[in-house]
């Protein structure tokens, strides 16, 4: 589970910013919000983020993306050995554009039952080299360290390798890629595992592919039920429709001998008599709520990590309040959810569905920079107390800010 994440000089997030889950003191919800990954560490399961737009959410996201895919991306495969990183400075200043990006994120993995190991990742890298990595766990202890200077490389391994090994690292590791990377290619040919490389490869790589709301995850979630076989994964995600309105009593999923997909959606009306619709005469909210089934379950069933942006595209509010309501629903699972969302009727639930430290909000400032807070992060909050005033009111008044500067244009037309 992800305790937090830092960035500096990425995207619109120019200082340091901190990305927290951890929970404060509040005891609401407890049981399915918050996991106890070590003593007196609380963390969240579920996050979201509102700002008005061009504000940061989705540089927030692509932040998560970009470390997630850096780590085991190897460069070559592309065709060319000196690829870009992919980095993006901050570029609305002339000194940060030229500077390097700066990530930290500090993690728990379950290594056994209800027992977690604290890493902590970090990594500095401009668009063409990886300037700093570093790989460490509880007490300072270094698993590895790469260092550029002078033109090369100095790098620490403490993960038990022979020399033969190392040599297979420093001849292969480049300038543009994760020590990950590496270590990705060679795992099936060593001879022993390297566990702390392997615990966090497994964790990055048992993330949920982002969300977002142009993303067709209609697409993925047709390929990945094509090849549902049994039919186990189709049947939970066909539940998610019965409480729903839809009156779809059945889902089918064939992949034809060229690779095509065909799909049909089973409609019962009042009658009781059931109808075959092929997939491209649903709406595209159908399609979508029944993918964000099919992710939501892959999320609780792997236990693992999602951010999603604007995930409230083509769904009815309604609907979007369900998806979260089931994902909080569920006690001792230790997957963790981003919202990205410009749905602030969601805060209508704080306190009575979402934790108050739940909430976070990302201001753009005058440079042109992100700023991220909590809605903890304000001491007067006892005053939204639902009776005169919510949180949900006090959001759409601007005084948490993080809402658009909306001026109205007035042509002095008289109407009649």
């Amino acid at each position: 589970m992800i305790q937090e994440i830092s960035i500096k000089n990425f995207l619109s997030f120019k200082d340091k910013t901190v990305f927290s889950f951890e929970a404060s003191d509040s005891k609401f919800r407890e049981e399915t919000q918050v996991v106890e990954v070590a003593e007196g560490v609380r963390l969240l399961r579920f996050a979201a983020l509102y700002g008005a737009n061009a504000a940061g959410k989705s540089n927030l996201m692509k932040a998560f993306y970009f470390i997630n895919q850096f780590l085991f991306k190897d460069k070559e495969k592309d065709g060319r050995i000196d690829y870009p990183t992919g980095v993006v400075p901050f570029f609305l200043d002339d000194k940060t554009k030229t500077e390097n990006s700066e990530f930290e994120i500090v993690f728990f993995v379950e290594t056994a039952k209800n027992t977690y190991t604290k890493y902590i990742y970090k990594l500095e890298v401009n668009s063409e080299t990886v300037v700093f990595e570093e790989l460490s766990k509880e007490n300072n202890i270094i698993v590895f360290q790469r260092k550029f200077q002078n033109n090369k490389f100095n790098t620490i391994y403490n993960f038990g390798i022979d020399d033969t090994t190392k040599a297979v690292f420093d001849l292969t590791c480049r300038k543009n890629m994760s020590i990950f990377a590496v270590y990705y290619n060679i795992e099936q040919n060593l001879s022993k595992d390297l566990d702390d490389l392997k615990n966090v490869k497994n964790y990055f790589m048992n993330f949920i592919p982002v969300v977002t709301g142009k993303k067709d995850i209609y697409a993925y979630t047709k390929e990945k039920l094509a090849d549902d076989a049994k039919g186990n994964v189709k049947n939970k995600v066909l539940a998610g429709f019965e409480p729903s309105g839809f009156n779809i009593s059945g889902i089918s999923f064939t992949r034809e001998e060229d690779g095509t997909i065909q799909d049909e959606f089973y409609v019962k009306v009042e009658n009781q008599k059931e109808y075959a619709l092929p997939g491209y005469l649903q709406s595209d909210g159908t399609k979508r709520y029944m993918s964000l089934n099919y992710i939501f379950h892959q999320l609780l069933e792997k236990q693992s990590f999602l951010i999603a942006d604007e995930m409230e595209t083509f769904i009815h509010p309604d609907l979007f309040e369900k998806i979260v309501y089931d994902f909080l629903s569920v006690e001792s699972n230790h997957s963790q959810l981003i919202l990205t969302t410009h749905y602030s009727g969601l805060m209508e639930t704080v306190n009575n569905l979402i934790r108050v430290d739940s909430i976070n909000f990302v201001e753009k400032k005058g440079d042109g920079s992100s700023e991220l807070y909590r809605l903890t992060d304000f001491d007067d909050l006892e005053k939204f107390n639902g009776k005169d005033l919510t949180i949900y009111k006090g959001y759409r008044e601007g005084r948490f800010d993080a809402v658009p500067d909306v001026k109205y244009l007035d042509y002095g037309k008289k109407v009649e």
